[in-house]
């Protein structure tokens, strides 16, 4: 037992995780460990006691995985379960084949049984590639493992205590006011003073900033929201997709990054009023007819989604025009939460915003903002176009 990562408790056999604070049962008949209970980490100390006298009893028994078991069969398992229950954005399960053709095959004939913590931590250190890399490499890993523990062909995952690697944190990129502005209001010359195809460019990359800005959403769900996903009345509006990757797909919709990424988020007059005022200058000016199904950023020409690579060109072309300092479409996500940090916006508000899982996420990624920088920070979003 590893006492760095656990404390024993006044209850034999059993042990704590000291920092996730949950339980695992030692079990001698065969010797190991079990840390969950249908896929679910054990949290109840009565669980654990329960499931200790079960197996002592033998009211359970272990049941080893079966020789055929190996490691590929049950990777093509996994991604059907990925691609088919799961519903995974296309993007997702292209990297997880993409890991597995270039890099896990390695363990295909090895049965998962007989795979060990040792193994991954070889198969990792061997590698020549970045250590943010391997990072990625040992989350899709680890996830697999955990899925095999979920249904019942491990007891407990090999890769399960095995550390990132350390890394620098690069220096999150993101907007203060005056770029912000700055960038809208070259956008807004272009809107008063360009025609035809021009025009219309500008007005595009203009709605999708404000958006980006207003819900601190990710591009994939700014891309795919409709205008039937605002609720004027309510001062609503629903993200419910991302968007498809899939270029053989009829749909443009995909799952968005989790459930509780599927959120109704209020907004103001001001942002409504913007799409109003988008949804009329393309229904007078580019004569399309709008529906509940259209999608707010629009390529005119498959009433469509644009494309990401088209989108990217055209905020990079602006940010050049405006002369602003270079950021990724990502990063207006940032400067959303550094904005309403800055504002004195709670914690737990802005993580719920952002669509984040857990509020450490929202801790982790922003809590190092500097008083200085949001002494810098300016107000919130009206006040910027």
């Amino acid at each position: 037992m590893d006492k760095l990562r656990y404390s024993k408790t006044r209850y034999q056999n059993i042990y704590k995780n000291i920092k996730n604070k949950n339980y695992i049962v030692s079990i001698s008949n065969p010797k190991t460990t079990i840390s969950t209970i249908e896929g679910k980490k054990i949290y109840e100390i009565e669980k654990a006691i329960k499931l200790r006298d079960d197996f002592k009893n033998k009211r359970i028994k272990y049941s080893k995985i079966t020789s055929s078991d190996t490691f590929e069969a049950l990777w093509d398992k996994y991604m059907i379960d990925c691609e088919k229950v799961e519903k995974q954005a296309y993007n997702t399960l292209k990297k997880k084949k993409i890991f597995y053709n270039a890099y896990f095959h390695v363990f295909d004939d090895k049965k998962i049984s007989k795979i060990t913590k040792n193994d991954i931590v070889l198969f990792l250190d061997k590698l020549n590639t970045t250590d943010k890399q391997k990072n990625e490499l040992l989350k899709r890993i680890k996830a697999f493992f955990n899925w095999c523990c979920k249904n019942n062909y491990l007891v407990i995952s090999p890769a399960q205590y095995i550390p990132s690697y350390k890394l620098i944190k690069t220096k999150m990129k993101y907007w203060l006011p005056e770029d912000l502005k700055k960038f809208l209001d070259t956008i807004d010359n272009d809107i008063d003073n360009q025609d035809g195809i021009n025009k219309i460019k500008a007005y595009t990359i203009k709605i999708f900033t404000i958006i980006e800005f207003n819900l601190g959403d990710r591009v994939g769900e700014t891309r795919a929201l409709t205008f039937g996903n605002i609720d004027t009345k309510l001062k609503t509006i629903n993200i419910e997709h991302s968007i498809n990757y899939d270029p053989k797909s009829e749909s443009f919709f995909s799952n968005t990054k989790n459930a509780h990424s599927q959120r109704t988020l209020d907004i103001s007059d001001k942002l409504i009023n913007e799409i109003d005022n988008w949804k009329k200058f393309l229904q007078e000016n580019c004569m399309i007819n709008i529906t509940d199904d259209t999608p707010i950023i629009l390529n005119l020409k498959t009433n469509k989604p644009f494309s990401d690579t088209y989108l990217r060109k055209l905020f990079n072309y602006y940010i050049e025009k405006a002369n602003v300092r270079k950021i990724r479409m990502y990063d207006l996500r940032h400067t959303f939460a550094t904005t309403m940090m800055t504002e004195g916006w709670n914690m737990y508000v802005i993580s719920n915003r952002l669509g984040h899982k857990k509020i450490t996420t929202t801790i982790n990624t922003y809590g190092n903002i500097t008083e200085k920088v949001r002494k810098e920070m300016a107000c919130t979003t009206d006040k910027y176009y």
